[in-house]
């Protein structure tokens, strides 16, 4: 008896694991990433941050062109809803790949 509990809740505990939490820990991960990897290389809401990465790529290129992928990540670092946004479509795109992959 006690062991088919056991049984029981351990497999409905994997089941639970499986479809539910892991993706949701992906979701979570992949949506928060993006603008933390942004504004963790110098792409900040106030500009290029001093002796950050960026800054070091800003230096190496000079005059930054418009349209180039430095201005689109400075762009992106500028707006956090737009890089909440990113992320969100990120984690989507990673949850749902993951349900297809049956993670």
């Amino acid at each position: 008896m006690i062991s088919e509990a056991v049984h029981f809740i351990t497999e409905n505990s994997l089941t639970l694991l499986k479809e539910l939490l892991i993706p949701a820990a992906v979701l979570l991960v992949c949506t928060v990433a993006p603008p933390a990897i942004i504004a963790g290389v110098g792409f900040t809401t106030g500009g290029v941050a001093a002796g950050s990465a960026a800054a070091g790529v800003q230096a190496g290129i000079g005059n930054v062109a418009a349209g180039s992928a430095f201005a689109a990540f400075q762009s992106l670092g500028t707006v956090p809803l737009t890089t909440a946004g990113v992320g969100a479509v990120v984690g989507g795109a990673v949850a749902a790949a993951a349900a297809i992959v049956g993670l």
